[in-house]
């Protein structure tokens, strides 16, 4: 008689036993089962492990934990000029430390003779070819500007070796008006791989 999986005999008690090429089958399933349970475990341990090692992701903080907390508002703001810059150059870094990205500073006169005013700073990068995850900053008058960026929310403007254009809005804090300010695009290599940039552009909003 041909013995399947699921063919059950019957002991001398009447209760059903399951034949000896059966039992054997059912062991040799739950052994591959629990060894693909503990592969697919030990996988995940490891792709977390890595990420903690490799400076635990981006460090996007706040987000991460799903919670809505707008750092800046901006309603009914009125930025009549703008002043940019762009580059066609190729620069590239390893550095984990913010330093400058070539070409994207630029200074601006900020309308009004009193007051403070908030403008918008835009920079659009072609990221190719990076081995690193990059992320970037905006820094005005040389003080690194709060929220997406600083150093309770980095951020990661492009990761992998896909060539992409990519970017970020940043709202400025109150500067003063009247006087002139200077804008610029610090970058970092998260992991010290090498991250390159190729045309990139910067625009200010502005009084």
């Amino acid at each position: 008689m041909k013995i399947s999986l699921f063919n059950f005999g019957k002991s001398g008690n009447g209760r059903r036993i399951l034949p000896a090429a059966g039992r054997a089958r059912w062991l040799a399933g739950i052994g591959i089962a629990t060894v693909t349970l503990g592969v697919a475990l030990a996988s995940t341990l490891w792709v977390r492990s890595t990420l903690a090692q490799r400076g635990g992701g981006d460090a996007t903080g706040p987000s991460e934990l799903g919670t809505e907390v707008p750092l800046k508002s901006v309603s009914g703001a009125v930025l009549n000029k703008f002043d940019a810059i762009d580059a066609t150059d190729n620069p590239c870094t390893t550095s984990t430390a913010f330093v400058d990205m070539p070409g994207m500073t630029k200074t601006y006169s900020q309308g009004g003779t009193t007051g403070n005013s908030r403008s918008i700073v835009m920079f659009q990068g072609e990221w190719i070819p990076n081995t690193g995850r990059a992320e970037l900053r905006l820094l005005v008058d040389g003080v690194v500007q709060s929220g997406p960026g600083d150093s309770a929310s980095p951020f990661a403007a492009t990761e992998g070796a896909d060539d992409r254009t990519a970017g970020f809005n940043f709202i400025t804090d109150a500067q003063t008006n009247g006087i002139s300010h200077t804008a610029k695009i610090q970058w970092a290599s998260v992991f010290g791989d090498s991250i390159c940039v190729d045309e990139r552009s910067l625009a200010i909003l502005h009084r």
